[in-house]
Formats: structure tokens, C-alpha cells, sequence
């Protein structure tokens, strides 16, 4: 296999692989600033234009957890979350490490609900909690339901290039939803559609929508996601007024890569109930529609209509004339039980 960073020019141009343009020039790692030997041994991040030597996946390169850029030779140490994630100083800025920071983001959301003639309980809590605590859960974002104790994140420090949390024991109460939880950390756009997406979960688990068929929930959820990425980086919205030029350019790439791995997910609950709920937004919304703030409102309605005529013999009795969410939302929780599989 040979050096993985060599000075050596390949000798031969390699063909197009991951953004490798063929031609009689080598590419250079911007890792390590090296030569790279063997076309099969680049790496590349396509929307940072970030090249690099293969090697550096597992040789123990500081990798950021937001942008999943490295940490080149003569750049600034990457900061340490303390859990094993480390933050590029471009996330860092962004990062939501605190209640009061994340406030602002809840704050934000609202106005994104509003905007779309959704409002979820103002009382639910919305709390950042630490990596170990979702790990364990295998998310990063989390709507409850149940009593439990929870340590939630209250404040945070910073010693050298080490963030440290402080925590406080929180007791949830058993309620329809008892709590939105998000892992601390991460740039406000990216954590933004995750609770965007557990939002839409409150939302539906408050109007009584249980038995939807998971595909479908989670269809309309990574909806809810993927618009708030886009509102949140519309010019017209001000949202960014208060970041640096930078930060503004820098968050707007975070939201195309984010919403890239939405688009392009390989999984059947949340890739294609995506995909298949963005199709019938397209197909099923008019201009007149897409112009009402309630046209997020006549996509669930979509989806839940198309996921009856999929798995039960015929639709809700009202489904065909029903124009209001919740109406839809009722009609099909209280139609003939579905089957099993439909069921979750």
C-alpha cells in the first residue's frame, strides 16, 4: 500500500472518486499538508472542500463533532466537550453548552411553530442533558413521557481548551409528555432541527395521535426538521443578525450538510418516511397552500391519509373532506383499528 502521505505523484491521474478531478496534478491532505500517494487513499468532504489522507480517520486526529472537519497541522486545539467529542472554534462559537443559551433557541422554535399555526404546551421542559445520558439511549434528541430523574446540564466552564458541566438532578412527572431532552453541545442550527423534530413529536403526541404508523410519524417530524433549517437561515427572518459574517456563512453550510444527510438518509423509519412525506408536500400542495401558514398542517393530513390506503381496506370515514390537521389527526385515531403491523 505504501506511505499514505507521500511527496510522490501518483503515476498515472486517478479517475473520479469522491471529488478527486482526474488530471496530472496530485492532491495535498490538508491535514497534514502532505502529498497524497494513492487516489484510493483521499478522503474528502465534499461541501468543505476538505481533503485528506485516509489514515487520519484512526490515527487519533482530533475530529470536529459538528462539522466532522479535522484539526490540520498549526490550527488552534479543538475544544474538549469532556466526552469525547471535541468541537472545531467555527461550532465552538455556535455551540448551545447552557440553559440560558438554549433558551433563546426555544424561543426561536416557538416562533417557527407560530409561524405555522402549530403551538405546543409552553410548560413542557426542555432540558440539555450530557452525552452519556443519550448514549445510553442511543439519541441525541428525546421526547418522555414517563416519572424519571434526570441530571440536566445547569452551567458549564472552560479551563484551557476543556469545557467542564455542572449538573443538577431534575424530576420529571408523568405526563402526556413530561419532557423534550437535547444533548448539550452541539451548533444551534444542527440542535435546532432536533428539536424541531421533538417538538413535532409533543405536538402529536398531545392531540392524541398515538397509533400512527412510526414511518409516518417520523416522516412528518424530519419534515418539521428540515423546514426549521431552512427558516432559521432565511435572510428574511433575521435570525442570523446578531452573528459575525463568519459565523453567519459558516452556519448557512451547516444547514445545507445537515439537511444533505436528511435528504440522502439510507434508513427506512427516518430516510424514507422523510422522503416520502417531503413527496407529498410536493405533490399534494398547491401555491395557494404552500402561501397558507397552514400548509405544514395539510402535509400530516397527506401523509396519514396515504398511510390508511396503505395498510387498512379504506381510509378514515372523513378523510377526503377533512381540511384541518386535527380533525385528521382524530378521524384516524378513531377509525377501525388498523393491523397489527400498523400498530407501534
Amino acid at each position: 500500500m505504501g506511505n499514505t502521505c507521500s511527496p510522490r505523484v501518483p503515476n498515472k491521474p486517478p479517475p473520479r472518486f469522491l471529488g478527486y478531478n482526474s488530471g496530472p496534478n496530485f492532491e495535498i491532505c490538508h491535514v497534514c499538508n502532505r502529498n497524497i500517494e494513492r487516489w484510493d487513499n483521499l478522503r474528502q468532504l465534499t461541501f468543505w472542500g476538505f481533503k485528506f489522507c485516509k489514515m487520519h480517520e484512526v490515527d487519533g486526529t482530533p475530529r470536529c463533532s459538528g462539522c466532522y472537519r479535522f484539526q490540520t497541522e498549526g490550527q488552534m486545539e479543538y475544544v474538549n466537550l469532556g466526552d469525547g467529542r471535541k468541537l472545531c472554534l467555527d461550532c465552538y462559537s455556535i455551540a448551545i453548552l447552557d440553559p440560558s443559551k438554549c433558551n433563546r433557541l426555544i424561543e426561536k422554535m416557538r416562533e417557527f411553530y407560530k409561524e405555522l399555526n402549530l403551538e405546543v404546551d409552553k410548560d413542557i421542559p426542555i432540558l440539555l442533558v450530557d452525552k452519556d445520558y443519550m448514549d445510553k439511549r442511543g439519541a441525541i434528541g428525546l421526547t418522555t413521557f414517563d416519572h424519571r430523574k434526570v441530571w440536566t446540564i445547569t452551567n458549564w466552564s472552560r479551563n484551557g481548551n476543556n469545557i467542564q458541566v455542572q449538573k443538577a438532578k431534575k424530576a420529571l412527572t408523568k405526563a402526556k409528555v413530561s419532557s423534550i431532552l437535547l444533548l448539550f453541545g452541539m451548533p444551534d442550527v444542527i440542535m435546532g432541527a432536533i428539536l424541531a423534530h421533538e417538538m413535532m413529536h409533543a405536538w402529536l403526541i398531545l392531540k392524541g395521535c398515538k397509533k400512527l404508523d412510526r414511518k409516518v410519524c417520523e416522516g412528518i417530524c424530519e419534515v418539521m426538521a428540515h423546514l426549521w433549517l431552512e427558516w432559521f437561515c432565511d435572510e428574511g427572518k433575521n435570525n442570523l443578525d446578531s452573528y459575525t459574517t463568519e459565523q453567519a456563512e459558516f452556519t448557512k453550510i451547516l444547514k445545507i450538510i445537515h439537511a444533505y444527510k436528511m435528504t440522502t438518509r439510507v434508513d427506512k423509519i427516518y430516510g424514507d418516511g422523510f422522503r416520502e412525506a417531503q413527496r407529498a408536500l410536493f405533490q399534494g400542495i398547491t401555491k395557494e397552500m404552500a402561501a397558507s401558514k397552514s400548509f405544514i398542517l395539510l402535509l400530516a393530513s397527506l401523509l396519514i391519509v396515504d398511510t390508511v390506503s396503505a395498510f387498512a381496506p379504506a381510509p378514515p370515514p372523513n378523510a377526503a373532506v377533512a381540511t384541518d390537521f386535527v380533525e385528521i389527526i382524530a378521524a384516524s385515531a378513531s377509525a377501525a383499528p388498523p393491523p397489527d403491523e400498523w400498530l407501534r
